[in-house]
């Protein structure tokens, strides 16, 4: 008879750089772009568990090395220019809430030539290519920012 108390344990991840790992042990960083992806329903649901359960990083946006650097190259002034209370949380969590912003806000502006292009919204003068897991589709993934 299994103990309704015990604490359910989280999947090993099976593959990848963290493999051998719990899930509820891996960086938030990670979690947020494994949830972007076709893995596992328990994987998903535990990840999305733990990033449920942080106070810190709490959106459900998945913000690409590449966005950041697209958006440090040609949108800096944004951040710089942005009330100190912007600024609370660092680079990646401001592109994280104002992506969010430019989902939640922005015109769809995307071409829909093909199912795996992603959609691009315009908000504030930056355009924002988004991924949506069709999974978990509360998760977007900046794929990159443009002009």
């Amino acid at each position: 008879m299994q103990n309704k108390n015990r604490e359910e344990v989280s999947p090993i991840v099976t593959l990848g750089k963290y493999k051998g790992r719990r899930i509820d042990q891996l960086p938030n960083s990670y979690l947020r772009w494994l949830v972007t992806k076709p893995f596992p329903k328990p994987w998903l649901e535990a990840a999305k568990k733990k990033l449920g359960a942080s106070k810190f990083d709490d959106i459900e946006m998945n913000v690409s090395r590449h966005a950041l650097d697209m958006f440090s190259t040609r949108f800096l002034s944004l951040w710089m220019d942005a009330p100190k209370e912007e600024h609370d949380a660092g680079i990646a969590t401001y592109v994280a809430r104002l992506a969010q912003e430019a989902w939640d806000k922005g015109e769809d502006i995307s071409k829909h030539r093909h199912q795996d292009e992603g959609i691009t919204r315009e908000y504030r003068g930056v355009k924002w290519v988004f991924g949506v897991s069709p999974s978990m589709p509360e998760y977007k993934d900046v794929i990159t920012i443009m002009d």
